[in-house]
């Protein structure tokens, strides 16, 4: 299912920047890109979205005002502030009027891969529970995943994203015979040193074999094929 991000920021490289970290992520897509809340209102008194970006300081009204705005008017969009304001009474507003998370400009591909996996488990948990208990509420509100979500295999190594983990898997599981680091790197848009440090995550949890593939020039290439089991436990991240 498509998750559609609007975005609101008044600094046009920002915007497509934030843009870019969004479209990289599996199954998300941004429908719409504002430079002022105005625009924003005017988008949100007709439709609406999955998940608000949104900048606080603009010209003219701040993103403070606007989310305050979204809740008076009932919308309860979860939104992630993107911003440069980092005084504690802007922050305590923002959890006042209830955003999902706070990201600090400038910002690193990682942190904000986190702000959309705290998106995604709350989304996730909301849309199919109807009681919570105790554990349940304790994994919303402390990002931690739910517990139906949890492979086996959860704990990644540092610097590793459930995320970029999830797409990398979705990809293995198209391959029908054995691939490069180069092969995945090229279909996935991603660096081969990243797409390499996965790989090697995968074969020590016994999902890939590594090959080596002797080529007629130059050095041997080495490959990865799936695992007998492999299959099945990479599904849990696609």
């Amino acid at each position: 299912m498509m998750t559609n991000v609007l975005i609101i920021e008044d600094d046009p490289m920002v915007a497509e920047l934030n843009r870019t970290f969004v479209e990289s992520i599996p199954n998300m897509n941004v429908i719409e890109s504002f430079r002022n809340v105005e625009e924003g209102k005017k988008y949100f008194r007709q439709k609406n979205a999955d998940l608000l970006l949104l900048d606080v300081y603009m010209p003219g009204e701040s993103g403070i005002h606007f989310l305050s705005w979204l809740r008076q008017q009932g919308n309860d969009i979860p939104v992630i502030l993107i911003t440069a304001a980092d005084d504690i009474e802007t922050i305590k507003k923002v959890i006042r009027y209830g955003a999902l998370d706070y990201l600090i400009k400038p910002f690193t591909l990682q942190r904000f891969q986190l702000a959309i996996e705290k998106y995604l488990a709350f989304s996730q948990t909301i849309q199919t529970t109807e009681k919570a208990d105790q554990k349940l509420i304790d994994q919303v509100f402390n990002h931690t995943t739910p517990i139906h979500e949890i492979p086996s295999f959860i704990d990644l190594p540092k610097g590793l994203s459930k995320l970029t983990l999830k797409k990398i898997s979705a990809f293995i599981l198209k391959e029908d015979t054995i691939f490069s680091t180069k092969e995945l790197a090229q279909k996935s848009s991603l660096s081969r040193i990243s797409v390499k440090k996965y790989l090697n995550f995968l074969v020590e949890q016994d999902i890939l074999n590594e090959r080596i593939k002797y080529l007629e020039i130059g050095r041997p290439l080495t490959c990865y094929e799936l695992t007998k089991n492999g299959r099945k436990k990479l599904t849990d991240y696609c």
